[in-house]
């Protein structure tokens, strides 16, 4: 055998092991997935009014491609301008599972449950 034939089996074994190690991985948390009376947000906080956008794109694309993620995630905003706020609920229309939340509003929610 040559190097390269050698170099590709080693890339197969550890692409295979890889592949073994996520297949695990996914039926543990199919065994241990919550129960369906459960209901599980995700809370994120951005640190400055430029993030919102990259952020709102970022958690959306996560949803999408999460097969048993949070049922929801939720963005604590900071005091936004008209501008961003207009993008904010752009971004909000295009995905309804990302949502938008003041601190007053989280706290409602809170002493609701």
């Amino acid at each position: 055998m040559t190097l390269g034939e050698w170099l590709a089996a080693v890339g197969v074994l550890l692409l295979s092991l890889y592949g073994c190690a996520q297949l695990i991985r996914r039926v543990c948390l199919w065994i241990w997935r919550c129960p369906r009376n459960v209901r599980c947000y995700r809370l994120a906080v951005p640190r400055d009014g430029g993030a919102i956008e990259p952020l709102f794109r970022c958690l959306q694309a996560q949803d999408a491609w999460a097969d048993a993620g949070a049922q929801c995630t939720m963005v604590l905003m900071p005091p936004l301008d008209e501008a961003r706020q207009l993008v904010v609920d752009r971004l909000i229309e295009e995905n309804p599972s990302v949502v938008a939340v003041t601190a007053a509003e989280l706290a409602a929610m809170v002493a609701e449950l």
